[in-house]
């Protein structure tokens, strides 16, 4: 089919669809040169060269030879060519009303002669010209201008071809994440230094897209992410490049230095992007989360600038705001915790955890019979790491999975270790939500206290208490546990859910009033209430009650007073080493 010639007052379009393409303002490459060559010698003429008509200038994408035409659309031979379907011939340009004023004819550099061929898209949009140039006037045949309109083509074929290859997403056609990197790379390499910016937006996020997929259809959800992309193109026409990233994430890259600038418009589209999309059958609302990164050209911008804008706009979805900027601090966390977690395999196989015990101590006697087992890191790279770190990160992955692993089988073999030794001590193990739902959880803490010979009794299983524990399964995997023989404790009790109308369903034996109430009970009356009718409250019901983080004698005399019946803290130990935790018990024995 032949190209059509662009309709009148298209020039929107005739420069979208160039700035489709990508190519301007990107490195030239051996194919392009190989073309200016070519028709250097093909027609015997002096300078050739491939330019791109821009909405303001012309920009050359490769030449050979004589070729000085400059960068002003208005002054340039092809702002003509591209005006038409046909090989524009000026055979003297000096004889021609349009040009025989023109800087490049009336100057030093004397262009007599020009044949340019329109660089028509399959669209049939002109989006620049192929170009033959002379110092003296030539006569051009039509077998000559079929010819140069054949290189043209060839030209176009070359650009939409490598566009389409690998280089745009199948369900919108738009250029996709391998364009941004060709881009960014490209544009880096001819423009060093200048500022732009990228913007990465997720419209819908990823639990809205889900949600429609599986409502809608895998169809209407296809239709809606077209829609969404059309959207985005149209309101960033003539400020940026978009870009389909992935499912539902957009990016926008700005096309000039105009950061400031930029940066304002994209706060200005709130209401815009805050509208209902029209595109699908149901009108629908798409909440968009959008991450912003100015940063500077350079030959390598594609290996940083994504990194960050997927940072900001993470950091966007996580505190539900339209636009998050990138923020050095936030990334660096991110990073961090991704090192974290990509490192824990590796932290376990090479010895990197470890456990230590914190006493437990009868208030009223001072014996230490019991210990809850924490685990700790020490990162071989980052060293320590907090538990209160890397435990919340964890325990959002399936990493929680033989991480506990480790831990109940380390805790129960030294727990079974000590009692050979002769001393009686109850190890508590802390477990997360995600372990109870674990199918195997009550086969594995049974096997592992059969596998070291540790009556079952002395494990306790310690859980942070909360509403996910009233779900059928996880009430079960409770009551297996409890039927075991092993104590079930709960954890931080005194803050959050801390429900004592749920406890009737929860086999629970043991209350742990949280350290934030006891750390200044001796000093706050306000807590000194609340412990003490926890503590009234706990016993009445049948629980044992344990103190966390008792530091004063002060503290223990109360918490004692009130019943309290076990205590932990500073005021006996810091958490030891399992030999060191062996001789604390040796001297609260003596004493």
């Amino acid at each position: 089919m032949e190209p059509q010639l662009m309709p009148r007052n298209s020039e929107e379009e005739r420069v979208a669809a160039l700035e489709k393409l990508g190519i301007l303002d990107s490195q030239t490459s051996d194919y392009f040169d190989g073309v200016t060559r070519l028709a250097m010698d093909v027609f015997n003429m002096p300078g050739a060269y491939i330019s791109l008509i821009d909405r303001d200038r012309q920009w050359l994408k490769a030449s050979s030879g004589f070729c000085t035409p400059g960068d002003s659309r208005e002054e340039s031979f092809c702002n003509h060519t591209i005006k038409g379907a046909e090989v524009l011939v000026i055979e003297d340009t000096r004889n021609d009303e349009r040009f025989r004023s023109n800087p490049a004819v009336t100057g030093p550099d004397r262009i007599y002669f020009y044949a340019g061929a329109p660089l028509l898209t399959s669209e049939g949009y002109a989006i620049g010209a192929l170009c033959v140039i002379a110092q003296e006037p030539h006569t051009f045949s039509a077998a000559q201008r079929s010819q140069l309109q054949g290189l043209a083509a060839l030209v176009v074929a070359h650009i939409e071809l490598r566009r389409a290859v690998g280089h745009v997403d199948a369900i919108t056609g738009m250029p996709n994440k391998f364009q941004l990197d060709e881009d960014l790379d490209e544009q880096g390499a001819v423009a060093e230094g200048e500022p732009r910016v990228l913007l990465y937006i997720d419209m819908p996020d990823a639990s809205k897209a889900f949600e429609i997929a599986s409502v809608l259809g895998i169809t209407v959800y296809d239709d809606l992410i077209r829609g969404v992309a059309r959207k985005l193109a149209h309101l960033f026409r003539g400020k940026g490049t978009v870009y389909h990233i992935t499912d539902a994430r957009f990016a926008v890259l700005s096309q000039d230095a105009d950061t400031d600038g930029f940066i304002e418009f994209t706060h200005s589209l709130e209401a815009t992007l805050q509208e209902p999309l029209m595109d699908v059958n149901v009108p629908m609302n798409l909440a968009s989360f959008g991450g912003i990164v100015p940063f500077q050209l350079c030959p390598h911008s594609s290996k940083d600038a994504p990194r960050k804008a997927s940072s900001a706009v993470n950091q966007a979805l996580l505190g539900q705001q339209r636009w998050r900027s990138y923020d050095t601090q936030s990334d660096e966390g991110q990073q961090r915790a991704f090192r974290l977690l990509n490192s824990m395999h590796h932290s376990l196989d090479n010895h990197a955890f470890h456990m230590l015990y914190q006493p437990k101590h009868d208030a009223l006697t001072g014996a230490c019979h019991a210990a809850e087992a924490l685990l700790r890191w020490q990162h071989p790279e980052l060293g320590f790491v907090s538990p209160a770190e890397f435990i919340p990160l964890i325990e959002k992955t399936a990493l929680i999975g033989p991480l506990t692993a480790w831990v109940i089988r380390t805790a129960i073999r030294q727990a079974a270790e000590w009692h050979r030794q002769g001393h009686r001590i109850k190890v508590a193990i802390n477990l997360s939500a995600y372990n109870f739902e674990e199918p195997d959880i009550c086969d594995r803490l049974r096997g592992t206290c059969t596998e070291f010979g540790l009556d079952p009794r002395y494990v306790e299983v310690e859980c942070t208490e909360g509403m996910w524990m009233e779900s059928p399964g996880i009430l079960t995997t409770l009551n297996t546990i409890r039927a075991m023989g092993m104590s079930l404790a709960l954890d931080d009790f005194g803050t959050g859910y801390s429900n004592f109308a749920y406890l009737q369903k929860i086999p629970a034996t043991v209350i742990k009033v949280d350290q934030s109430l006891i750390r200044n009970v001796h000093t706050n009356e306000r807590d000194q209430r609340i412990v003490r009718s926890l503590i009234a409250l706990a016993r009445e019901l049948g629980y044992d009650v344990v103190a966390e983080g008792v530091e004063t004698e002060q503290s223990l005399e109360l918490i004692r007073s009130w019943g309290c019946q076990i205590a932990q803290g500073y005021h006996f130990a810091k958490p030891l080493a399992p030999d060191a935790f062996l001789a604390h018990v040796q001297a609260c024995a003596v004493n």
